[in-house]
């Protein structure tokens, strides 16, 4: 009896699982923040962890920052080397999970943002596949050469469903027949059993200049989306690119119920609004155009369902009886943010599976 007794308490004592992972969740970098040099959040993208310092930080001659990093439970993170420029402070670290059997590499850079060439057109030719080799991710090259991690969209939310097997299969992709080379493809997708369970039955193809928080993407989707950086070298006065597109047979609401006699509807626009870049605020998906600190937008009111490539220009009215500062711009006080979904409603989980929009060739005109 005693040896029975034994056994079954030794079967029913079982170690916790190490954890397997090994990710950055958030970074900080105090001495930018007391001396005032950090321009926005700090933006944690696959392998990058960016800071973006003022325009004003001599970075040559700038000492280099410490980092306090949050991982995930259990996980551990070594510095390897630190790299210095005339552009930037380049520091590389890997992160070694609690089980020990992985590891990951990360680059955290330090750098200025540099503001947008005024002829510069968003032509989606630059990508690349995320970490996991799952979806694409989007980036821009200026006139210098530079490389700027612009784009965002909500691949990274989409993953939990299981559904994304190849990046095709995800919401936001790279078609190559786009007006001229590639383009963007918008797909509002089903998302399956997992996205029913959540609350959450559809999932917009989305792409937005800001950052995605995929911690954030379960528990409030809405403030998963950042929209908006400091790069407007001016002030905006039209919106202009190409796009077309078809909605889904079956529109439903947030409960996946079929609403009768709606249809659904993209959305194309770009706003530009106040912040601070001491303590930067960006818009979410709840407030991105509806927003107080909203200075001018630029919307297509009435996108239609266009079949073929179809060229829009949309003019920059004010909003909220603000008028732009140039000022303020110097002072790096507006963010701009430029938007596309398959859905309009689709952050609340309304629209209808299948809406395509595929866009090309974006820019904006500055005065």
């Amino acid at each position: 009896m005693l040896l029975a007794a034994t056994l079954l308490s030794a079967s029913c004592i079982r170690e916790e699982a190490l954890n397997a992972e090994c990710d950055v969740l958030s970074a900080d970098a105090a001495w930018l923040v007391e001396n005032s040099l950090l321009n926005g959040d700090v933006k944690i993208k696959n392998n990058e962890i960016i800071f973006i310092v003022k325009k004003e930080a001599d970075l040559a001659n700038m000492p280099e920052p410490e980092i306090t990093f949050e991982l995930t439970p259990g996980a551990r993170i070594e510095k390897d080397s630190t790299k210095r420029n005339k552009d930037g402070i380049y520091q590389y670290y890997t992160t070694f999970s609690e089980d020990g059997n992985w590891n990951k590499q990360y680059i955290a850079k330090f750098i200025k943002l540099p503001p947008l060439d005024e002829d510069h057109v968003f032509s989606f030719e630059h990508f690349e596949l995320n970490s996991n080799n799952k979806y694409s991710i989007w980036y821009e090259i200026n006139n210098n050469g530079i490389r700027s991690d612009l784009w965002a969209s909500g691949n990274a939310g989409f993953m939990f469903t299981g559904k994304g097997k190849t990046p095709d299969d995800f919401p936001t992709a790279t078609d190559v027949n786009g007006k001229r080379g590639n383009c963007i493809k918008l797909t509002t997708r089903d998302t399956g059993s997992f996205g029913k369970m959540a609350g959450m039955p559809i999932a917009a193809g989305n792409i937005f200049i800001g950052e995605f928080l995929s911690e954030n993407a379960m528990k409030k989707p809405l403030e998963a989306t950042r929209f908006g950086m400091n790069i407007a070298p001016k002030k905006p006065a039209y919106l202009t690119g190409h796009y077309k597109y078809t909605p889904g047979e079956v529109f439903t609401d947030k409960k996946k119920n079929t609403v009768e006699g709606r249809r659904d509807t993209c959305a194309i626009y770009s706003v530009l609004y106040e912040v601070y870049p001491d303590n930067f605020v960006s818009l979410d998906g709840s407030n991105v155009t509806s927003s107080e600190r909203i200075v001018l937008i630029a919307e297509i009111e009435n996108p239609g369902e266009p079949r073929e490539w179809t060229e829009f220009t949309i003019p920059f009215k004010s909003m909220n009886g603000k008028e732009f500062d140039p000022a303020r711009l110097a002072n790096n006080g507006y963010a701009i943010a430029v938007v596309a979904s398959s859905s309009k409603d689709g952050a609340f989980f309304e629209g209808a599976v299948g809406s395509t929009l595929h866009v090309d060739e974006l820019s904006i005109i500055w005065e």
